[in-house]
């Protein structure tokens, strides 16, 4: 199934790139990840480095918008907050922030400890709630318990994680690193031997959707991180699934294969497709200039730049570490953490390398963003500011009914729904599909007649997907459909969250007329019944697969029936005309 939507894919990539030869901006995400909260005199000169260099590019060409997210942990958060008394280290960051030079975020993939933090054990669990369950505790865990900062052993009391990053900082314009690794007991995946080491064997997660009602707790402006460059599990086919992914999120110019909507939060990927991955600054300018020529640009891309990373200051050798190299020696040697001298670079080493990142920001300031007109910075904040709505909007029914008469005409006999909706100039992702059908046909049933438009509200996926394609027999009348949709739709709007579940999530299964059908099939015959809505009406029911082009190809490191928010992405549409943070605040 992957391998054939991948070839379609790119059957449709490649006619839709000699349709669209007009070449589209490319915007810099600039970062740094300050996450080393034990080797503190490195940490504190990466920060004293990097600020005054991007207020210098900033005042020294304005019409680049240059801006950057400092990402910090919450073990880092804390340590600063400590050392501000004698060092003045917060302060200074807050100096920068208040004057708009930085935005602050969090990333918690380097919290204490790789191996001793919240996990989500799924060994006894049977259902998706079970393990929704489970994954949401261990998440609330992470993102609010301090612990040890060399052994990760819970600290009761004190706050750690987002919230005491927030605390320290304010509000993250941009969240990474949140998700909980699963301890490896599901069948899906490779079981862990009784007896065999002594630490747990984790399963890096690719997906955090438990999380996000969590976030929603603490933040509920901050972008996410998306799809990460490199293959963190060893997914098979991963390349292909990002490119697949890029190109699902991306249908028209002002679209990027690098911004998505999932359960209506902005996420951001290090990568979209061929050629395009995470640049870290020491690499230099050519190594920017290799992916600027080679990638795709019929759509707008948005190209991840770290800054000031803690690499600049150790040695090849010892750098080489997947995770932070300083921390994964921290973690090892609890009793003797800090970096042994032999690691470090000469002072001469460490300044030639903030060198090379001062050149790859000359060459965007001075020769690519010129020579490319639109092309320019973004921070976490302008994304959220130049992507179109997610939801809390009004569509046309009329229009609404116009789209679906196309779509079911395009779906035809398919098994497998489509990725998302177009309609009135918007994209619905399946998720929010589900709820305004639900919401225009339940109107239907209560007064007779559908509702002249209908609002688009924030919904979660299902929380576990069915694997049949349900059955293929069996007539339902259009009343029947309607009267469904009335007894469903107040949960779709019901906010509340119960034993870690949110209520407004999608039904993986409908009863209607004493037929028991997946979430897909009733979306099916929903659309049908708006297209030519008379009670008395029957429609057959049909077979339908609930797994979209999406939950197909994203790389999962979980079940399918797991992966219920991907009923939940789709296209985030950017408004390339808006003004930017930076030229917003100089009007103030």
């Amino acid at each position: 199934m992957k391998r054939f939507v991948l070839c379609l894919l790119m059957l449709a990539s490649s006619v839709r790139l000699w349709a669209t030869p007009a070449t589209q901006p490319v915007y810099i995400y600039l970062y740094a990840r300050i996450t080393d909260h034990v080797n503190l005199d490195v940490t504190e000169d990466r920060i004293r480095r990097v600020l005054p260099m991007i207020e210098h590019y900033r005042a020294d060409h304005p019409q680049a918008h240059v801006s950057a997210t400092i990402l910090f942990s919450g073990a880092v958060s804390q340590a600063l907050d400590q050392r501000n008394p004698t060092t003045g280290i917060k302060d200074l960051v807050l100096a920068y922030k208040k004057r708009g030079i930085i935005e602050v975020g969090y990333d918690g993939t380097d919290e204490p400890t790789y191996q001793n933090r919240p996990l989500a054990d799924l060994s006894n669990t049977q259902t998706p709630q079970a393990r929704w369950q489970i994954r949401s505790t261990a998440s609330e865990k992470f993102l609010t318990q301090a612990r040890d900062p060399l052994t990760g052993e819970l600290k009761p009391g004190i706050l750690g994680g987002l919230a005491e990053m927030q605390h320290v900082f304010g509000q993250a314009a941009c969240i990474t690193g949140v998700s909980v690794g699963d301890l490896n007991h599901q069948a899906v995946l490779t079981p862990r031997q009784p007896g065999v080491g002594d630490t747990p064997n984790v399963t890096p997660e690719i997906g955090d959707w438990e999380v996000v009602p969590l976030l929603r707790r603490f933040n509920t402006q901050a972008i996410l991180f998306g799809i990460p460059a490199a293959n963190p599990a060893n997914v098979p086919g991963f390349n292909g699934s990002v490119m697949g992914i890029g190109q699902l999120m991306s249908p028209v110019p002002d679209s990027s294969p690098e911004l998505y909507w999932a359960d209506n939060v902005l996420r951001s990927s290090e990568s979209g497709g061929p050629a395009v991955r995470a640049v870290r600054a020491y690499e230099g300018a050519t190594a920017l200039q290799d992916i600027t020529t080679k990638m795709d640009r019929s759509r707008i891309r948005i190209l991840h730049v770290e800054l000031a990373s803690e690499k600049d200051y150790l040695q090849p050798d010892f750098a080489k570490a997947s995770r932070s190299p300083s921390l994964s020696y921290a973690y090892t040697h609890p009793n003797t953490p800090q970096l042994p001298p032999d690691a470090r670079r000469q002072p001469d080493q460490v300044n030639a390398a903030y060198a090379t990142e001062a050149a790859l920001l000359t060459w965007l300031t001075s020769d690519f963003f010129p020579a490319n007109p639109n092309s320019r910075f973004v921070s976490s904040s302008d994304l959220r500011r130049m992507a179109t709505r997610s939801t809390g909007y009004a569509i046309s029914t009329a229009a609404l009914r116009a789209a679906l008469t196309d779509t079911l005409t395009q779906w035809g006999n398919d098994t497998y729904p489509p990725a998302y909706l177009f309609a009135d100039g918007h994209y619905l992702s399946l998720a929010e599909w589900f709820q305004v059908a639900t919401d225009a046909l339940a109107s239907f049933h209560r007064t007779g007649s559908l509702p002249a438009s209908v609002q688009v509200a924030s919904v979660y996926g299902p929380i576990g997907m069915v694997g049949g394609h349900g059955p293929n027999i069996g007539d339902v009348s259009i009343a029947s459909i309607a009267r469904q949709c009335a007894d469903l739709q107040p949960g779709l709007h019901d906010t509340s969250i119960h034993d870690h579940l949110p209520t407004n999530v999608i039904p993986s299964f409908v009863r209607i007329d004493g037929i028991p059908i997946n979430a897909a099939q009733f979306l099916r015959l929903m659309s049908q019944a708006l297209v030519n809505p008379i009670p008395d009406s029957k429609l057959r029911v049909r077979m339908t697969y609930m797994t979209s082009a999406t939950a197909s190809i994203f790389p999962k490191t979980r079940s399918l029936e797991d992966a219920g928010a991907t009923w939940t992405f789709k296209p985030a549409l950017l408004d390339t005309n808006l003004p930017t943070t930076q030229a917003a605040e100089s009007r103030r």
